[in-house]
This record gives structure tokens, sequence and C-alpha cells, in this order.
């Protein structure tokens, strides 16, 4: 319960004011986002990724949060980077606050509000907001360990989820539901609507819950889909080479050692020793890197 009255005091904050007072209980970044030379050579079109800086705390269970994103949309974003001009001072590590899932929805939902949703509210109504009901309010605790380590992070209770979301909402002159039942109640409504589109006949409930979960299945895979082509536009070439988003951490490893670190290290578990500190995006921004050249 401590938890959720600290997330409703920064509720109660201004952006400025939230970001100081994360700033005061995580500490400073101890690096860019991304390479600044990595950075300008992307601008200039010469290469087709940014190397990113060795920022990242998901092992703590902490987001990592641009402080400029009150100006700017999605600056963590390639595409973005380059169409929007994105300055390289946005990526700098004085610009950057640690923040848990909780903390890192709240920080977007007043960019929304002080800037009368220019900013903020895409990241808040497409991404934070579903996580949090995904994980807390319908228990679905997540496969990766970086998500899990975020998961338990910032844990709630699903009354604690709802009543934190109904805040989020009100600072933004929206409406929630006003308890769990609510919650749950309107997802029966969406296994009814599957039931009025299938015909009137009666079904039972394992019918029912069978269609829910093959409408969530489809659902997924069209998320997995969308996963998929975004990969593939940023690493075109690993199509072929048949590495997805979703490949192990382990062949990746085992690819770089191959492509680069066989004789620098004794063996691939060696290197997997020394690149524990480093997410598996950083490790397929480098296997890139190098199998370009």
């Amino acid at each position: 319960m401590s938890n959720y009255k600290e997330y409703k005091s920064l509720l109660s904050k201004t952006y400025n004011e939230a970001v100081k007072f994360l700033l005061q209980k995580y500490g400073f970044a101890p690096d860019d986002y991304y390479r600044e030379k990595s950075y300008q050579r992307f601008m200039n079109g010469e290469i087709k990724n940014i190397t990113k800086g060795k920022y990242s705390r998901t092992r703590e269970g902490l987001y990592c949060h641009h402080i400029d994103e009150n100006k700017a949309l999605k600056i963590s974003d390639q595409s973005f980077v380059k169409k929007n001009k994105i300055p390289f001072e946005y990526q700098k590590k004085d610009r950057l606050v640690y923040c848990d899932l909780i903390e890192h929805t709240i920080l977007h939902v007043l960019i929304t509000k002080e800037t009368s949703l220019e900013f903020g509210y895409p990241g808040y109504a497409s991404f934070l907001k579903p996580i949090i009901e995904e994980w807390y309010i319908e228990k679905v605790i997540p496969n990766p360990e970086w998500m899990r380590n975020c998961y338990n992070k910032s844990f709630l209770n699903p009354e604690g989820a709802v009543n934190i979301l109904k805040e989020m909402q009100k600072t933004l002159g929206k409406s929630y539901y006003s308890t769990l039942s609510d919650y749950y109640e309107a997802k029966q409504k969406t296994v009814e609507e599957l039931k009025a589109r299938r015909g009137p006949r009666v079904k039972d409930e394992i019918e029912l819950a069978e269609e829910y979960k093959a409408w969530k299945e489809a659902s997924e895979k069209q998320i997995i889909k969308k996963k998929t082509e975004e990969f593939y536009y940023a690493y075109p070439d690993f199509k072929k080479m048949s590495i997805c988003y979703d490949t192990p951490r382990q062949k990746v490893i085992a690819m770089l050692y191959d492509y680069k670190y066989s004789n620098v290290y004794k063996n691939k578990k060696e290197l997997d020793l020394v690149m524990k500190p480093v997410i598996k995006d950083e490790l397929l921004k480098e296997l890139y890197l190098v199998i370009e050249k």
C-alpha cells in the first residue's frame, strides 16, 4: 500500500517536480542513451543503427525515460530520431531519468496534462497503460527476465492497479472503471460480443473461454507480426540469417563469438560471462554492425 501512496503523491506533482524526485530517488544515468559519434553517423546516413550507451538498469526493474519527452515524441525511436531531426542533446545522460513502470506511466500522464495531449499520450495510452492492466489486473506475468524484473519492482495488486489507473485517468479528465469488478465485467462483455458474432445459440462456459482464448491469441499474433516487421526494417540482413527479435540470447552470444570474439575470449561461455550486464538489444546491434562490415 505504501507504493500506491507514493505513486499517488508523485501524480500530484508537476512534471519537473516528478523528474527531480526520481533523480533524487534513483540517481543520475552513468552514460548517454546513444553514443554521440554513432548518432551523428546515423543522422548522416552512414550507418543503419545507432549504438546505445551503457545506461540500462532493467536488472533492477527500472526503465530509462527521456526527460525531454515533453518536447518531442519517441525520442528513443531511431526512425523518429531521423525523421524529426531530434538533437543529440536530448540523448545525453543528464537528460535521462530512471523510474519503475508506474512512475514511468505517471511521467507520461504529467507530460500529457501539461502539453494538452501534444506529447506523452501515445506512450501512455498505447504502451504503458495496457501493460499495467495486463500485468497487474489480468495477472499475466511477463516471460523475458528483464520484464519480470520490472514487473516485480512496481508490483501492485489488482485493486491497487485499478485505483492508480483511475487516478491517472482523472488527472487527464478521463474516466476509468470504478472498481475491479467493473473492469472484469467489461472484459466479460468482450466475450459476450464474441458470442454474438457466432450466432444466437447458447454456449457453455468452456466454449466461451476457448473462444476468448482464440481471440487473444489472434491479437498476440498481430503483435508478433508487427514486432517482426519492425525488427527486419531495422535489421534487414538478419532475415536471411534466421535471426528474429525473439532469437535466444545464447544464440546471439554464440554468433558474436564466431564473428568477432573468437580471438579475444577462450570460449563462448567466457564471452557470455563478460556480456552479462549487456541487454540483448545491444548485443543484436553489435552483431549487426559486425556482419555489415
